[in-house]
């Protein structure tokens, strides 16, 4: 049946399927082949075709290609270079006819920007309807036009590009569709963006043309041929335009003249009345608008609003001045174009914020006038604020998702703030209806702001920036436009911002009765002050103050309840306003404030608010609100902190006058309402342990009522205003206070680093004494130093012998061996009274001020204060610092020495200037007429630049009067009443500061280096001169009686004690007392704790002879001294004076017998040896 080839069947079908597969591979191949070729030539047809319609649309456009330019191997004339120019419009018809797809069996190519048919390109010039029309331009048009060769130097200097520019014949609006057209078909975005430009100039160019409508380009929106097409057209451009815009540099010259044109392009197009059909045909304009409508919205499909945003942020991150930028403005117009054409659709307002208002100082009147115009004209705030004020609105249209032309979200967050902030102000309508709204949505992006912010200190993950402070590092921190953002956040403590949000607070009717009158006030008050001008006492800033305080002081009353809306209202704004004072600088901050302040009446009603609030009133509530979940209670701390930082910065500025005699902003009585809550609210919080974590929420309020606090304290310790005991804290048992202290547990310790003055003065000057006491123990033994000091040369010997001394070996024990002028040393045993009558001596020494190392102030009184010209000794650093540690060491020993420094002076030992201290404050203690000079300057109601004052300070060095600057230039600034609270406040900190600043410092690191700064920082600048000098208060007779030890016979119920007792408590005045003191121990002022703790003891001995026959006590002075028993040598002497040994603090005393005359011989030796007076 088969042939005999040995196949057999089943090889058979096997051969016939692999045949067949083969056929169909091979069948495969081929189409593949044909396939590729017919790509290639595709390609190659393409490529040849839009190499031809290029050249082509460079000779319609006028065009030409950059061609490098070799100046080393051709010359060239540098005149002009004249190319003749044909306007070839028609397209060759053999390449036409040349040019096929016979792969695709096509004459037709379709593309990205529709179909173009190979029979359009015939002849262009033939399907134009005007062409008899605009022969006559044509034919003018036509003549041959030079082209100036421009060159561009590169780096080598070698290459020259070369720009050789066909100038383009004049085109109607047939030709310039059908010339788009072709360039759209072969369009590349990177390789013709200059033919795009040329296009576009000459498209902008028919458009301003005046000639015929009919050849306008614009026009063919109403033809029935090129409507549609030419509407597709513009859309095509007007992406492209957005599509450059996207990678374009505003701040390359180049980029810039197309981004201009791009955005005249979109401005043409998006408003038909720019059109010339528009104005010339008034009956069209309902059309044509809806034309370009059409195309406006077109736009915003395209993302044009988050194109524009990151355009408009490129130009506003370069800009060095606020100038009307035409860039700018024509972004921002074509930005608010399509939003206001859509309607104001919600998602388009969102994006319109988003991406917009997120522009750092986008909205400026020097910026962008009529662009802020058109959105007051549109209510867009009022409908902005309508749409997001809703709680979690912002979340909700995702306003926090990161931007695409953004690297911060936070910065974002902040310029859309400062933008709606700004917009408020100016659309004042928009605002004073929809002030909620608006405190509502400012408060959501206040919180993402907050959660943001990093006020942290420098490190590698953060940067400066000059709105938030230490920030997470991004572009936008560092870029030069912040400083018009810190410029429009100043619209926040606008006045008409202020009275917007703060409507109710300033509209609402008191529920106090005007029929109490200030019980302190009157007290203060003299006729003197009644009679005298208010120009004359008040600074004009403060006038407002003063004339709209209320005559009576306002107290806790209650009767607003939380529910109330107005209640509401107000915490909404405070919380507002302190939010944004969390996350900005310091230094905004204080302008802030200051703005806040200085608004009208805010402050005052804010207290009325404050007292009327709640069952209650008073700051009562906010105890009350301690116990609340921190949301809850975030609206109550909110008026609470931003009432105590208004209230601290104002009185940072007060003087004394204002302070204490005009009582501005508050009564004296509602000061000391004000401080009594504080002082309780405080203490709580730390006792309750509210502020275990520093992160806390209750930091923020902790820290801003402290604040309040110290300043109100310190008014109070400089001058009292308050009831004697008013500081010390009642709501819990000092025992209990004191228990927690001495286990060192944390609240205790933190109320004796914060809040110290709550616990009694006597109290801490135990505890200081115990710190001391504990201090020796722990770390120095019995092993004293020992120094020897000649009496002729005792400064130079201590000076050269305990500056060597290491502070460990100072704070122990030291032994001092005089030796006389004779060169002998001295007998004696140094028991601790021979080092106390050294470091008298020593004290005395360098306090005199004809040492020129301190000088004496003006006051009746005469303190003292570190020289200024203290540089004229020798090495005077170092003896400052000398002298440091030796009052270091007085303090330390418990040794009372009578030195008075100045106060200012004291505040500095303190180290204890807080940010809002004002050194004006503590000017009278160093110069009174200087002060009143200064605030006669701050009064004067004239212009203070008739006085020719700069900021600088004339100083007398040796009798020749030097100019110091107080900032530098300052002598070129001059004194201005916008300036003169600075000139003021610089001239006293130079006063009490800058001018012995290299004194201080080296007296106060040889204080520290002995006494610790946290045990000092218990005190006040009073109690510290206590501590030094002891107690400022009459001799306690009775405790001295308790602890004098007697000798030489006397006892308590000798005669002559008897006497000396009685003389004092019924002869002597205090001040007789005080000298009587001071003539024993050297020291006018008994010890702050009591004469338990004067070392050494108090002691009165009886002597029969002169101190140098005196050998001290023996069996028979003591018995001749508790007998009254005179000796012949005795009477011989006629009664001679008493005298005293103030190193030991003893009295020696003659067994007088009669009290007149021990009355008169005590006087008498008072008065002759009443030691070192600093007068």
């Amino acid at each position: 049946m088969f042939p005999s080839t040995g196949q057999g069947p089943k090889n058979v079908v096997q051969n016939a399927r692999q045949a067949r597969e083969e056929r169909a591979l091979q069948k495969k191949q081929e189409v593949a082949i044909l396939k590729i070729q017919a790509l290639v030539r595709g390609f190659l047809s393409r490529r040849k075709f839009c190499r031809s319609w290029m050249d082509d649309i460079d000779i319609i456009i006028g065009y030409k290609e950059e061609k490098p330019y070799n100046v080393s191997k051709t010359k060239h004339n540098s005149s002009n270079t004249n190319i003749v120019s044909t306007s070839k419009l028609a397209v060759d018809n053999k390449m036409t006819q040349e040019w096929q797809f016979k792969s695709f069996s096509s004459s037709t190519l379709t593309g990205t920007y529709g179909n173009l048919s190979l029979n359009q390109t015939k002849n262009i010039q033939d399907a134009n309807p005007n062409k008899n029309e605009t022969s006559a331009d044509q034919a003018t048009s036509d003549k041959i036009n030079s082209a100036q060769t421009s060159s561009v130097k590169t780096e080598n200097s070698e290459n020259i590009s070369i720009e050789l520019a066909i100038t383009p014949k004049v085109l109607n609006g047939t030709e310039i569709f059908n010339v788009t057209k072709q360039l759209l078909f072969i369009f590349k975005l990177e390789r013709d963006k200059w033919r795009f430009e040329k296009l576009c100039k000459i498209i902008l160019d028919n458009s301003n043309s005046d000639k015929n409508i009919k050849s306008s380009y614009c026009s063919l929106c109403v033809s029935k041929q090129f409507a549609l097409p030419w509407i597709q057209q513009v859309k095509n451009l007007l992406k492209i335009c957005c599509q450059y815009l996207v990678v374009l540099n505003p701040q390359e010259h180049h980029s810039s003249r197309l981004i201009n044109i791009c955005l005249n392009m979109m401005l043409l197009f998006t408003d038909a009345s720019e059109w010339k059909i528009s104005k010339k045909q008034p009956a069209l304009k309902v059309i044509l608008s809806q034309i370009s409508n059409n195309i406006s919205l077109d736009l915003l499909n395209h993302s044009s609003m988050q194109i524009l945003g990151s355009l408009l942020n490129k130009k506003v991150a370069s800009m060095q001045t606020q100038h009307n930028e035409p860039m700018l403005l024509a972004a921002f117009t074509m930005a608010t174009r399509p939003l206001i054409t859509s309607g104001v659709k919600d998602d388009n307002l969102v994006i319109f914020v988003k991406y917009i208002l997120s522009v750092p100082a986008l909205i400026s009147n020097k910026t962008i006038p009529h662009g802020v115009s058109v959105l007051i004209k549109n209510q867009i705030l009022h409908r902005i604020l309508s749409l997001l004020h809703g709680e979690g609105q912002c979340i909700a249209y995702k306003m926090f998702e990161k931007r695409h032309n953004s690297s911060n979200t936070a910065i974002d967050v902040l310029c859309t703030v400062a933008n709606l902030g700004q917009l408020a102000v100016l659309d004042k309508n928009a605002l004073e209806g929809n002030y909620m709204q608006f405190v509502s949505l400012i408060n959501q992006l206040l919180d993402y702001l907050v959660q943001c912010s990093c006020q942290q200190n420098a490190s590698s993950s953060t940067t400066w920036h000059p709105v938030l402070g230490f920030f997470k590092s991004s572009e936008n921190a560092q870029n030069q436009s912040m400083r018009f953002v810190k410029i429009q956040l100043e619209s926040y403590w606008n006045p008409a911002l202020l009275r917007a949000v703060f409507r109710d607070v300033l509209t609402l009717e008191s529920l106090h009765s005007d029929d109490v009158t200030p019980t302190q006030a009157e007290q203060l008050a003299t006729k003197v002050v009644q009679k005298a001008k208010l120009s004359d006492r008040v600074s004009s800033y403060l006038k407002k103050f003063s004339m709209s305080k209320s005559r009576v002081a306002y107290k806790p009353t209650g009767g607003r309840k939380l529910e109330y809306a107005e209640v509401k209202n107000t915490m909404s704004t405070c919380l507002m306003l302190r939010k944004l004072l969390s996350v900005i600088t310091k230094q905004l901050q204080l302008e802030m404030l200051t703005g806040l302040t200085f608004m009208d009446e805010v402050l005052c009603r804010l207290w009325r608010f404050i007292c009327e609030l709640g069952s209650s009133g008073g700051l009562k509530l906010f105890l009350s609100a301690l116990t609340l979940p921190p949301d809850v209670a975030e609206p109550y701390f909110a008026v609470f902190t931003l009432f105590c930082d208004m209230t601290a910065h104002i009185l940072s500025i007060l003087d004394d006058i204002e302070f204490y005699e005009e009582q501005i902003p508050f009564h004296l009585e509602e000061l000391v309402t004000i401080s009594e809550s504080l002082k309780t609210f405080v203490f709580r919080i730390i006792w309750e342990h509210k502020l275990s974590n520093p992160d806390h929420q209750m930091y923020g309020v902790f820290e801003s009522a402290l604040t309040l606090l110290l300043m109100l304290y310190d008014r109070d310790a400089r001058r009292p205003f308050t009831p004697i005991g008013h500081w010390i804290c009642r709501d819990v048992k000092m025992s209990t206070i004191w228990s927690e202290i001495e286990k060192s547990s944390t609240r205790g310790l933190t109320v004796i680093d914060k809040i110290p003055f709550v616990i009694p003065h006597k109290d801490r000057v135990v505890l200081f004494r115990s710190f001391v006491a504990t201090e020796k123990n722990a770390y120095y033994d019995e092993i004293p130093s020992h120094i020897t000091v000649h009496r002729s040369r005792l400064l130079e010997d201590g000076f050269e012998q305990l500056s060597a001394m290491q502070n460990i070996m100072l704070k122990g024990t030291i032994r001092v061996k005089f030796i006389n002028d004779l060169g002998l040393d001295e007998a004696g045993i140094d028991q601790d009274g021979v080092f106390k009558e050294f470091l008298e001596e020593i004290i005395k020494k360098v306090f005199n001020p004809d040492m020129n190392l301190f000088r004496i102030t003006t006051e009746e009184d005469g303190k003292l204060y570190p020289s200024p010209s203290s540089y004229l000794q020798d090495d005077h650093l170092r003896l400052f610092n000398f002298v440091g540690r030796m009052l270091g060491k007085a303090v330390y020993e418990g040794i009372v020495v009578d030195v008075p420094f100045a106060t200012f002076f004291l505040r500095h030992l303190q180290q204890q200037h807080s940010l809002l201290y004002s050194p004006l404050d503590e000017l009278p203690s160093l110069d009174a007429e200087f002060y009143k000079n200064l605030t006669w300057i701050k009064r004067y109601e004239g212009d203070i630049s008739d006085l020719d004052l700069t900021f600088t300070y004339e100083e007398d060095v040796m009798g020749r009067l030097e100019t110091r600057e107080l900032e530098p230039g300052g002598a070129a600034i001059p004194v201005t009443n916008q300036n003169r609270i600075t000139y003021i406040h610089k001239l006293a900190h130079y006063r009490l500061h800058t001018q012995i600043k290299e004194q201080t410092r080296a007296f106060i690191a040889g204080f520290r280096s002995i006494v610790n700064k946290q045990w000092t920082s218990m005190f006040s600048a009073p109690e510290l001169q206590r501590l030094i000098s002891g107690d400022n208060v009459d001799l306690d007779l009775s405790d001295l009686k308790k602890n004098v030890t007697y000798y030489g016979g006397f006892h308590s119920s000798h005669r002559v004690v008897k006497w000396l007792w009685d003389i004092l408590e019924k002869d002597y005045t205090p001040q007789q007392r005080s000298a009587f003191l001071k003539f024993v121990t050297s020291c006018s002022r008994p010890p702050i704790l009591g004469f338990t703790h004067l070392q050494p003891t108090f002691s009165i001995r009886c002597v029969e002879v002169s101190d140098d026959d005196d050998t001290g006590d023996s069996v028979g002075t003591v018995l001749r001294g508790f007998f009254r028993i005179s000796t012949k040598k005795q009477s011989g002497q006629k009664h001679r004076l008493p005298t005293a040994s103030t190193c030991f603090n003893l009295l020696k005393l003659p067994n007088y017998p009669s009290k007149d005359i021990l009355r008169d011989k005590l006087k008498q030796a008072i008065a002759n040896n009443t030691g070192f007076e600093l007068s």
